[in-house]
């Protein structure tokens, strides 16, 4: 591109529409991103039009996993990471570094996230700065790691698949059992077989989806044992689904640790699988491209020297 073509180029250029277009690769659907952006989809798909009319090239193509960036969209989508990630955190290069540390700390994480050596490393850093403040978000997986790549936060602590273009180191792995109600006709029943429970209605993880973007082991096994084809109920927080759970509107996973206390209650009752579990990993996910105050180095400095244990 000549010279006189590239600041043609920069003026004409909508910088919104950069943004349209990164959360449209992101979700792989204009639907999806109008929801994301809560605008409507004709607006989303204008604005992706515009853009490649003001790029000169088509930068989104469709597969069968929905839409995907082109070679052209691929090179475009890696710069605006890039710019996206750099803005977000301007205001964090506008704080100067006092003699006294203050500043903050922003972590998104998945719903029940316990893990006792994450919690005395807060303890430990809190103590010996007591000028810097902590905000923790409870957020879907997808919403987490958008959350991260556009450096809305120090952190994330997520489940899933992490994107090759973020840096993740694993925090704990949490087994899975199959679960349903007290009140559930399959509660006190001992004999049971994983092939018995294939028609049962499940209740499972937004993020839980077949095939989807986000599938973990937990989801591989559900495909492999046929278990939870019928889809009755639906939420990103443990909470929700034990409580429909117990409730009697299906059987679904939940976390081993986070469901034994009431099993114990005689709220929920066990299903096979009781050997060889699923497992799934959460990750403490950071982005290596966004600038970082003094507070959050300091912090992820001292994350990446622990032990977790695994």
């Amino acid at each position: 591109m000549e010279t006189c073509q590239m600041v043609d180029f920069v003026r004409q250029l909508d910088w919104n529409l950069l943004h349209t277009f990164m959360i449209v690769a992101q979700e792989r659907s204009m639907t999806r991103a109008a929801d994301v952006m809560h605008r409507t989809q004709p607006a989303i798909s204008q604005g992706i039009k515009r853009l490649e009319e003001t790029a000169g090239t088509k930068l989104l193509e469709r597969s069968r996993t929905g839409l995907i960036p082109t070679p052209a969209g691929e090179m475009l989508l890696e710069q605006v990471r890039s710019i996206f990630a750099t803005i977000s955190r301007l205001p964090v290069g506008f704080e100067a570094a006092p003699a006294a540390l203050s500043g903050r700390l922003k972590i998104a994480m998945i719903d029940q996230m316990v893990n006792e050596t994450l919690d005395r490393a807060l303890t430990s850093f809190f103590a010996r700065y007591p000028g810097v403040d902590l905000e923790i978000t409870v957020s879907t997986t997808a919403a987490i790691i958008r959350a991260v790549e556009l450096g809305h936060c120090t952190f994330g602590i997520s489940d899933g698949v992490i994107p090759d273009f973020l840096a993740s180191r694993e925090l704990m792995r949490e087994r899975f059992g199959l679960f349903c109600g007290a009140i559930h006709r399959l509660a006190g029943r001992r004999d049971l077989t994983v092939a018995q429970l294939r028609a049962e209605p499940f209740i499972g993880f937004t993020a839980d989806v077949l095939g989807g973007t986000h599938m973990g082991d937990v989801t591989a096994y559900r495909a492999s044992a046929s278990i939870g084809q019928r889809v009755r109920g639906q939420s990103s927080y443990v909470s929700e689904i034990r409580r429909m759970i117990e409730c009697g509107l299906g059987i679904g996973f939940l976390p081993l640790h986070l469901a034994e206390p009431y099993v114990d209650q005689g709220k929920l009752w066990r299903l096979p699988p009781y050997r060889d579990e699923p497992c799934a990993s959460a990750y403490v996910v950071t982005n290596p491209q966004i600038g970082l105050s003094v507070p959050e180095t300091l912090f992820l400095k001292e994350l990446s020297k622990i032990d977790f244990g695994l």
